[in-house]
C-alpha cells in the first residue's frame, strides 16, 4: 500500500511540475521577444534620428538656405520637411538638398513662404 502511494505521489508531482515548466519556457519566450521588439523599435528610432540629423546637416550646407525654420522628421526613409523658408526657391532647395541625402527615398514637402516680420 505504500508503494502505491509513493508511486500516485510521483505521478501527481511529475504531472504538476512538467505543465509547470512548459509555462516557464513560453513566458522566456514571451519576455525573449518584447525585449527583441523593444531593440528594434530602439534601433528604428536610432536610425531615424541619424537620418534627420544627415538631412539638417545637408540643409545647413546650402548656400543662400535659411534653415533656421525648417523641421526634418524622419519615419524610415521618407523625410518630412515642415516650417517655413523666406521664399519658394528656398523651399525647392530644401526639398532637393534632403532628397540628396543617402537613405533618403521620398520627400514630403510641407514647407510654406513666411512674410519677414510674422
Amino acid at each position: 500500500m505504500q508503494t502505491r502511494a509513493l508511486i500516485l505521489t510521483m505521478a501527481a508531482v511529475t504531472a504538476f511540475t512538467v505543465p509547470l515548466a512548459g509555462v516557464r519556457s513560453a513566458s522566456a519566450a514571451d519576455s525573449s521577444s518584447v525585449s527583441t521588439d523593444a531593440s528594434s523599435k530602439k534601433q528604428i528610432r536610432a536610425n531615424n534620428r541619424a537620418l534627420s540629423h544627415a538631412v539638417r546637416q545637408s540643409l545647413t550646407k546650402v548656400k543662400g538656405l535659411d534653415s533656421s525654420r525648417i523641421n526634418v522628421l524622419t519615419r524610415g526613409s521618407t523625410i518630412t520637411l515642415a516650417g517655413s523658408a523666406p521664399d519658394q526657391s528656398q523651399i525647392e532647395s530644401a526639398a532637393n538638398a534632403a532628397g540628396k541625402v543617402g537613405g533618403v527615398s521620398h520627400v514630403d514637402n510641407r514647407l510654406t513662404v513666411y512674410e519677414p516680420g510674422n
